[in-house]
């Protein structure tokens, strides 16, 4: 058995589940099944936000491979595909070879389309509109809101742009797209468009997985994906707030 392509093959697959938004425990478990499936002597799996390292001891000798994690998002049909994937070495043992195929397969696929993300993005936010009581009016200004402002996210994650200043320009065009709607005589008041349309900044999965690692006893994990969330919020809030106090300078009701 070639030691080095298990490697680069278990650690590959367990980057991708990071940075698709798994949970620490999940990706070690995974990497962990991966490489007993292989008949290993011992092995040992350490998961952060940042990092995976993977270390096999084999005939003897130990190997070691750490992979960085650079950026994050969310894509939980991926994780559920690589988790599934784990499972179906686990039970058929394939090669190596065929491992890699259908790693490098699940990772191509496109399981969101452009157009359905859009469409579920703005009905993430007004159906958030709907539960703050806001009106019809609201609603449909809400669900293109949620559309532009996802745009805008993906083509500015394509400039490998921070996290932190990403929320804060979207932040700031829910504001303004809000004040804009507001000025026409579309809606009455901003609160309501407001507060559902920055529920799709919000990191709920960050702050969901840090509580889930912490309980698990992964603190590391847990503390930085909670410093994370923290970080997104706050940038949010920056974003929404200083194009509203600049509104309001001017003015604004």
């Amino acid at each position: 058995m070639n030691i080095n392509k298990l490697l680069k093959f278990s650690s590959n697959a367990g980057k991708l589940m990071l940075q698709s938004g798994g949970e620490t425990y999940r990706v070690e478990e995974t990497v962990s099944m991966i490489c007993k499936c292989f008949d290993v002597d011992e092995v040992e799996v350490f998961a952060s936000p940042t990092a995976v390292i993977v270390s096999i001891l084999f005939n003897g000798e130990i190997h070691s491979i750490v992979r960085r994690i650079n950026s994050r998002k969310i894509n939980l049909d991926m994780v559920h595909n690589i988790n599934s994937l784990s499972r179906k070495i686990y039970q058929h043992r394939f090669s190596i070879d065929v491992c890699e195929k259908k790693l490098k397969d699940i990772s191509k696929s496109n399981f969101y389309p452009l157009y359905k993300t859009l469409f579920f993005a703005g009905l993430a936010t007004s159906t958030f509109t709907i539960l703050f009581d806001g009106g019809i009016m609201e609603f449909l200004c809400a669900f293109f809101i949620g559309i532009l402002t996802k745009l805008v996210s993906i083509n500015l994650e394509k400039l490998n742009l921070n996290d932190f200043f990403i929320n804060i320009i979207c932040g700031g065009l829910i504001a303004i797209c809000s004040i804009v709607c507001l000025h026409f005589g579309i809606i009455k008041g901003l609160n309501k468009l407001i507060a559902g349309s920055i529920m799709l900044l919000v990191p709920g999965l960050a702050l969901t997985n840090s509580i889930r690692d912490i309980l698990e006893g992964q603190l590391v994990s847990g503390l930085t994906r909670c410093a994370e969330a923290f970080f997104i919020g706050l940038s949010s809030a920056i974003g929404t707030g200083s194009i509203l106090h600049i509104y309001f300078k001017l003015g604004g009701f």
